[in-house]
Order: structure tokens, then C-alpha cells, then sequence
């Protein structure tokens, strides 16, 4: 007799079998499973497509805030830089997290500021905002004709959050590759008067008409990274000064900072106060301005103590490629102020001023007077190593 043959089962019957038996749970605890999950692109992009709901979900607007309000903090994952000694602009501060950023290669971009998970780059009169998690991209072109006589070798720019809510009473997160934005932008001619504007992606313009002053004095706008309090953008001046912009009030102020080594502008006290880093030789001052406009020390650090082999190091001046640096050099500092990155010549590390922390990151190389620390948040825990590859 011969036996009827058994061919394999029909998934689509026991799909639906199993979709009838699978208890439904309420949407409360749904949310709350995906909120506990990293707030990463990349995992957050592989539940939107588990299911309807799932998707749902993660796009509310406000899922990721109050995601990324359980988690805390974005982390400094790495820094970018514009030298040509390092084979990647980007340099990663743990070994464990790989990202393969795709570069913006249609123009000469340099790096100018990094906030709130964005870049910003420029190229001769054109700024572009990039988000290197999701390669999201937007251009803006700086109108020169309304800047005065534009000085190439003295500008500065800054990209903003905007905060708050939008027209539909949702809440605007910062780290979402199209929130809103803008951009500040001062600029200093040869005559010592100093413009600043800022663009909103909103409108999508420039402020109508430049804020300008005459600063006779004014040698140049230093070609470092800013820091941004509240709506006023402090940028490093020459001659140990620094310029506010007040973008709500629309003025522009200048007022002196501690002098000795070489300094750089920071936030403290949770962000709320201006503060200031400076190496002479090797020793480290943390200073903070004062409610009343001076400035008060608060702490000096041996770096020599801080940093293994740093007081055995031979001087820069001892190798042609570091002649014009400092044994110590602030390279950059993280937009919260958590984080500063140093050039030694035993290696450029990451130093955590609260705590003293230090950590290597990578040997020291040409052309690192400046980095742009960036942040995210942290890396899902079910793969460390992400390549993430921008379209």
C-alpha cells in the first residue's frame, strides 16, 4: 500500500493559526518596551519594521524625547578633524564602536561646529548641516554681498537647536536629523568692524540685516569652535578677548578673559555658565566667570601627574612636524563641556575635567590644532561595531 506523501507544512495556515492563539498585550507596556530599547538609528530603524504598531510608535514625535530622557545623556563617541595626517576625518575615542561615516565629497568641505548629533561645514560661501548617522544633508548659502567686506580668514559659525514646540504642540527634539536648526555666523573685516547673523531653517533666510559694531582693536575672530548658552553665542577673539552675540537682543558685546597658555572657551556648572580651560607648560587651569563679569579660578591640575609619560615626553620643538606647538595643546572641548581632547606628544587624549579621567585615544599627528568633538547616543548593545554608511 502506498503511503501518501507528507508535504511540508503550509506557513501561511499556521502563521494565521499562530496569530489567532498570540495574546495581545496593551499598547502601554508596547511603548515602554520600545523605550527601554538603546535610541540608536540603526535599532531603532530595524523595530519600526517588525510591525504597523511598532512603527507607529517610534515616529510619534514624542517617543524619541522621552527615550532618550530614560537613557540620559549622548555620549562623546569620537571627534572630527580637518588634517590631512589621518586617513579618516573622524577618529572614534573606544576601539570597540567602529563607525563608517560617508563623507560629503562634492565640495571641499572643512568642519566648523558640531551640536545636538550635526555637523556643520563650509566651503568658500556655502555652509552644509550634515548628520553623519543618517547621512540627512541641507545647504545654505551665506549671501557675502550682505556681510560687509567678507574676510575669509576671520569667521566663525555656529549651529543652534531650536527648542521649544512646533506648530502642531509637539515637541521638538534636538538629535532628529530634521529638526529644526540655525545657524550663527560672525565675520570681522580688515577694518575692525564685526557682523553676525543668523539663518533659520524655519524661514529658511538670514536675518534681515546683519548686526554689526566697530571694534577698532579687533585684530581677527580666532578660528576656534564657539560655545553657545542659552541664545548667546561666545566666540574667541584675539588679544584675549571674546565677543557675546546676543541673538534674541541682537547685539554684539566684547569683554576680556583670563590670559596665560593657550585657552579654550567651555561650559560648566550644567551648562548653565561660561567657563574657560588653559595649558601653560604643563599645568591646567579651569576658570569661571563671574556673575558680575570676572573671572574666578577654581582648578589647577599637573598634567604632568594626570597624563602617563607626559612630564618624560621630549618638548615639540624637538621635532620639525610640532615646532610651533606647546608641550600640551587644547584641542577640543565637547559641546557640554564634559569632555576635553589634549595633543601631547606622547598621544592625543580624552580628559574628563570633573573627574580627571584620561584615556588615549590616538598617537599624536600633524595639522590637530583644532577637533570637533561628536556626540550621540550609545551604541546598541546587541552589536558594538556599527558602519553606518550616509547616502
Amino acid at each position: 500500500m502506498n503511503k501518501k506523501e507528507v508535504g511540508p507544512p503550509c506557513f501561511s495556515k499556521i502563521d494565521k493559526k499562530l496569530k489567532a492563539m498570540r495574546p495581545t498585550i496593551p499598547q502601554e507596556l508596547h511603548i515602554g518596551i520600545l523605550e527601554n530599547l538603546p535610541p540608536h538609528p540603526e535599532t531603532l530603524a530595524r523595530v519600526s519594521v517588525v510591525c504597523r504598531a511598532w512603527r507607529r510608535i517610534v515616529n510619534d514625535p514624542g517617543f524619541l524625547p522621552r527615550c532618550r530622557t530614560r537613557h540620559g545623556a549622548p555620549l562623546t563617541i569620537g571627534f572630527f578633524h580637518n588634517s590631512d595626517a589621518l586617513p579618516r576625518p573622524f577618529v572614534p575615542v573606544d576601539d570597540t564602536t567602529g563607525f563608517d561615516f560617508k563623507w560629503p565629497s562634492d565640495k571641499k568641505w572643512t568642519f566648523m561646529d558640531c551640536r545636538h548629533g550635526r555637523v556643520l561645514l563650509r566651503d568658500m560661501n556655502w555652509f552644509l548641516v550634515w548628520h553623519p548617522l543618517t547621512g540627512h544633508r541641507y545647504r545654505i548659502e551665506a549671501e557675502s554681498s550682505r556681510w560687509g567686506e567678507y574676510n575669509e580668514s576671520s569667521i566663525n559659525a555656529a549651529l543652534l537647536c531650536v527648542v521649544g514646540d512646533d506648530d502642531d504642540g509637539h515637541n521638538v527634539c534636538c538629535q532628529q536629523p530634521t529638526s529644526p536648526f540655525r545657524v550663527a555666523l560672525v565675520h570681522s573685516d580688515f577694518h575692525g568692524r564685526v557682523y553676525a547673523g543668523v539663518y533659520s531653517s524655519l524661514t529658511r533666510q538670514w536675518t534681515s540685516e546683519p548686526t554689526s559694531v566697530n571694534i577698532p582693536s579687533v585684530r581677527a575672530i580666532r578660528a576656534e569652535p564657539c560655545v553657545v548658552i542659552f541664545n548667546t553665542m561666545y566666540q574667541p577673539l584675539y588679544d584675549y578677548r571674546v565677543l557675546a552675540y546676543d541673538m534674541d537682543k541682537c547685539t554684539l558685546t566684547v569683554f576680556n578673559r583670563p590670559r596665560g597658555g593657550n585657552v579654550r572657551l567651555m561650559k560648566i556648572d550644567g551648562s548653565a555658565r561660561l567657563g574657560l580651560a588653559a595649558v601653560h607648560g604643563l599645568t591646567m587651569r579651569l576658570w569661571a566667570r563671574g556673575a558680575y563679569g570676572g573671572w574666578v579660578l577654581r582648578t589647577t591640575v599637573d598634567l604632568g601627574e594626570v597624563v602617563a609619560g607626559l612630564s618624560k615626553a621630549p618638548l615639540p620643538r624637538t621635532d620639525p612636524r610640532f615646532m610651533v606647538m606647546p608641550p600640551v595643546k587644547i584641542i577640543g572641548v565637547a559641546e557640554e563641556g564634559d569632555t576635553l581632547f589634549l595633543w601631547t606628544m606622547v598621544g592625543i587624549f580624552k580628559l574628563c575635567p570633573k573627574t580627571m579621567e584620561v584615556k588615549k585615544v590616538c598617537e599624536t599627528a600633524e595639522g590637530m590644532e583644532i577637533v570637533y568633538p561628536y556626540t550621540a547616543f550609545p551604541v546598541s548593545p546587541i552589536g558594538n561595531i556599527v558602519h553606518l554608511n550616509a547616502a
